[in-house]
């Protein structure tokens, strides 16, 4: 089976298709990372352990107040992009040139890296960070432990100065995978996850890495924004920090504001397909806008009924007649068309977005074997932050999205 690539949400696809301004004048410190964009190359135990409630084992004191700073230099840094349904860039821990390639998560809070502690495959598979090679490294003696269906991840919570380009941040807390029960990060395409949710999701409520950006006052304006590049083995989707690059842009931001401060999550008034009220937002509906997930997920009876009625042929036959789907929030219609949420399977099991074809013809016309799915699967979120539905990487690659932290809103534009 072919397997698609998740981070706050990890989840394997399925072969069937009834499956599923910156203001003018505004002096801001802006910093722009570039994100590599991976192959996705998932296994089903990475969807069961980020979705799984962490476990801490121990306690020690709490970390003394820092002493705030603030940078003044405003840059815009050039990163990478490759592939499909990951988008990746860089951070260092301990020394600017101590990279790790990590997915930058709005849908998780805590950071995950593997230690040089860690024996296991999955790690060894990786690069590791090694705290005794750090001057800047704080033991902090936190465990955090994740029990899943098919494996366990062992962590230690520590601290170390963080780089994000040039962008320094000191006593970042983040967990060294020391065991690795499972294939979890074993056949993954990068190192880590960088986890941006509010700091009610995080681990002993420790600060996500921008909350600590904002206590350090590292930033102007506690925003940072997505550009998701659909240009394969591409340098050209972004991370902003400070605010966001209108260039990447049509149009205008329209802000949303968050309904509840764990998940980047918002209200919607309406799903539609093809203008058509399916009746499934009746007592309204929640939307998370997650940059670590890649497709759209939804609570399953609900997302059964959007695909009953996109009617999407496996044999792609009706491609050009497919109707479009409709995110509505705050009265603003977010639409996605087949080009968008329309991939193919090939005979080797990859995944080719048909949003990467010049055209419809292009698409139809890529080799026999290959099937048309929905990037969609059915996730049942627990209340209270669910039921909800997830906006992935197929509804980010369309529309620019910026987090405001300042004012606790979402912003989408249309992407150029």
């Amino acid at each position: 089976m072919n397997q698609v690539y998740l981070i706050s949400i990890l989840v394997t696809s399925a072969y069937c298709a009834s499956f599923l301004e910156e203001q003018p004048g505004m002096q801001n410190k802006i910093y722009s990372i570039k994100l590599e964009r991976t192959q996705s190359q998932a296994r089903k135990s990475f969807f069961d352990f980020i979705t799984t409630g962490q476990h801490f084992r121990s306690k020690s004191d709490i970390l003394d107040d820092i002493a705030l700073t603030q940078t003044t230099q405003k840059e815009s840094i050039k990163l990478y992009n490759f592939k499909n349904t990951q988008y990746t860039g860089e951070i260092s821990f301990g020394a600017q040139e101590n990279k790790f390639k990590v997915i930058f998560d709005t849908g998780s809070a805590n950071i995950w890296l593997n230690s040089a502690r860690c024996n296991d495959y999955g790690c060894k598979n990786h690069k590791q960070y090694d705290g005794q090679k750090s001057l800047t490294y704080e033991h902090l003696g936190y465990d955090l432990d994740v029990e899943f269906g098919t494996g366990e991840l062992m962590g230690e919570i520590n601290a170390d100065t963080a780089y994000v380009g040039n962008v320094q941040i000191r006593k970042q807390e983040f967990a060294e995978i020391v065991r690795e029960n499972g294939d979890v990060f074993a056949y993954s395409d990068f190192d880590g996850i960088v986890g941006l949710a509010y700091p009610t999701m995080a681990a002993y409520h420790f600060n996500p890495l921008f909350d600590n950006i904002m206590q350090q006052k590292l930033l102007d304006r506690n925003v940072f924004s997505f550009y998701f590049s659909r240009q394969e083995n591409s340098r050209t989707s972004e991370l902003t920090l400070g605010g966001w690059n209108q260039e990447h842009f049509v149009g205008e931001l329209h802000f949303h504001n968050v309904a509840n401060k764990y998940y980047w999550l918002l209200e919607a008034d309406n799903i539609l397909v093809n203008g058509k009220d399916l009746g499934i937002c009746k007592r309204g509906c929640k939307v998370i806008a997650d940059t670590g997930t890649s497709l759209i997920t939804g609570p399953s009876d609900d997302l059964y009924d959007v695909i009953d009625a996109l009617n999407i042929d496996e044999n792609c036959k009706n491609v050009k007649e497919l109707p479009t789907l409709t995110f509505v929030l705050d009265g603003i219609h977010y639409d996605l068309d087949a080009h968008d949420y329309i991939m193919k399977i090939d005979s080797y099991g990859n995944e080719i977005a048909y949003g990467s074809f010049a055209s419809t013809d292009s698409f139809l016309e890529m080799g026999a074997g290959c099937e048309c799915v929905g990037t969609f699967m059915p996730l049942d979120i627990p209340h209270p932050q669910g039921p909800a539905w997830i906006l992935g990487d197929t509804f980010l690659s369309k529309y620019y999205s910026v987090y405001d932290r300042d004012n606790d809103r979402v912003g989408f534009a249309r992407s150029k």
